[in-house]
């Protein structure tokens, strides 16, 4: 085993190198194989990938591997030391024999071949170049998707006598808006014909993103802006109410605003404005003013962040639509072995889940083999009572699984969603699914689907620079107990509509 290059590669790459090892030279199960797989690193992703290795590869190995692991299981681990430091020990000394054997790991002859043909294609990158050289203010600070900086710029924008040098055009595209989308608005007409002028800009007033209010012609305009996130704790109708008893008299309007438009809670009350509406206003805007080049440079950059991340670019799209269909595996390989901190998110992940399996006794499965970078796939025992395997692995990830639980990592958010496919659904999961929807139906209703995603968790969880390990096992720990709160609702109304009643985490665990 050539051990230097294992200490620079990735956990990932050492994890699956250490898998085909066990596979094909321990006669071990599966789950002690995945076991092994995640607690022989656990010096590496409590103290350091250094610490690991001076440990493993010490002289007296015995000695300073178990001082060690019994000095870092004191400072993070709540259980007996005595009792673990054996079991991780054991799993040091089986991974030390792996390197001093003289095993060679299979290289993918398919994936070669897929990454050598990528490169004699190279030149298919070319048309991102318009993309991925143009230069971005927004890219450069890195707040592309951040919802607080748009509504700073939107603000800035509607904000009648600020140095855009607009004056209130943006403003008065906003309230067009309002009145063409809203049916059958009686005020139409009074709205079209107030002056913008004296319209003062709030941020963040009462937790709402912009205000747009004038007490001389008694009209407020509210517009809440959600980029990454939902709606969460009934948010509109308390926004709505505090806006109400503030001004009780004045003309109030109220937008919703996200990337595609989605529609509010409070339809009746809040008007859905899609980001592509905006990009729409701000260039109708734009091309009737001459403004400073400065100013026309931010807005640019702008449109073009908002087109590209949240709107989505329709000709980028196609683009690397068509590069993806013709290099996806090659793609796939260089993605998932890219170093970088999503890498290092999903092996928290698969720890995590690990852990919940060892400790609530088999109550989370995770799939090593469906899990990536970016997608952490793992299933319970209570939804596998309700969804149990098929008989074959013909479900939409070619396994015998209809659903998997995704901890999902967009790189700067990551959340947990509840994820089922209709291939291969025999009549009784047919059914369960269709009440499964009924009472807890999936944001896009399809009569012809594929695949139905459900929310498990509220919100995502941002993620910045500087997260740490125990951050995001906190965050895990959190989304978990509102995963457990979802299930126990989906049990109990299924069990009403005559499905067998399957044990929660919280009636099948002391």
């Amino acid at each position: 085993m050539d051990v230097e290059k294992l200490k620079i590669s990735s956990l990932d790459l050492i994890r699956e190198e250490y898998r085909q090892y066990l596979t094909e030279n321990e006669e071990l199960e599966e789950n002690t194989i995945s076991t092994a797989c995640t607690d022989s690193f656990y010096l590496y992703r409590k103290v350091s990938e250094e610490f690991f290795w001076e440990t493993v590869l010490a002289d007296s190995f015995e000695d300073i591997a178990r001082f060690r692991l019994e000095e870092t299981l004191r400072k993070y681990s709540a259980g007996n030391v005595d009792t673990l430091v054996n079991g991780y020990l054991s799993h040091l000394r089986r991974f030390r024999s792996f390197l001093h054997s003289n095993f060679t790991p299979k290289q993918n002859s398919e994936d070669f071949k897929a990454i050598k043909n990528f490169l004699l294609n190279i030149d298919c990158l070319t048309p991102l170049a318009k993309w991925a050289e143009r230069f971005n203010l927004f890219d450069i600070l890195k707040i592309t998707k951040t919802e607080i900086r748009h509504s700073n710029i939107l603000a800035w924008l509607l904000t009648p006598d600020d140095n855009h040098g607009m004056s209130d055009a943006i403003l008065k595209g906003f309230i067009q808006y309002v009145v063409t989308a809203g049916a059958d608005d009686q005020d139409a007409f009074k709205i079209l014909l107030m002056h913008c002028h004296d319209f003062e800009i709030l941020r963040e007033w009462s937790h709402i993103d912009v205000i747009a209010i004038s007490h001389s012609q008694e009209f407020v305009l509210c517009i809440e802006n959600k980029i990454d996130s939902g709606e969460h704790d009934n948010q509109l109708t308390k926004y709505r109410e505090t806006i109400e008893e503030k001004y009780p008299d004045y003309l109030k309007r109220y937008i919703y605003l996200t990337p595609e438009g989605d529609p509010a809670s409070e339809s009746e009350h809040w008007l859905s404005m899609s980001y592509g509406d905006v990009i729409k206003i701000i260039e109708n805007v734009k091309q009737k003013y001459q403004v400073m080049p400065e100013v026309a440079l931010l807005i640019d950059n702008y449109l073009e962040a908002v087109r590209r991340d949240i709107v989505r670019d329709e000709n980028l799209i196609r683009i690397c639509e068509k590069i993806y269909s013709e290099h996806r595996r090659a793609l796939d390989l260089i993605y998932e072995y890219k170093p970088d901190r999503a890498a290092d998110l999903a092996s928290i992940f698969k720890s995590w889940v690990i852990e919940k399996e060892n400790n609530r006794k088999g109550k989370l499965h995770i799939d090593f083999d469906k899990s990536t970078k970016t997608i952490t796939k793992f299933t319970t025992d209570t939804m596998s009572m309700l969804l149990p395997d098929l008989h074959e692995p013909v479900s939409g990830w070619s396994t015998k699984k209809p659903y998997y639980y995704e901890i999902v990592n967009r790189g700067d958010r990551i959340f947990i969603q509840f994820v089922v496919s209709s291939k291969g659904l025999t009549d009784y999961h047919n059914q369960v699914i269709a009440a499964l929807n009924k009472h807890f139906p999936s944001k896009i209703q399809k009569e012809r689907w594929q695949w139905r995603t459900y929310k498990a968790n509220s919100r995502p969880y941002a993620v910045d620079d500087d997260y740490t390990m125990e951050q995001i096992i906190e965050k895990l720990d959190e989304f978990w107990a509102e995963m457990e709160k979802y299930e126990k609702k989906v049990c109990e109304t299924l069990h009403e509509e005559g499905f067998p009643k399957a044990a929660t985490a919280s009636t099948s665990i002391p």
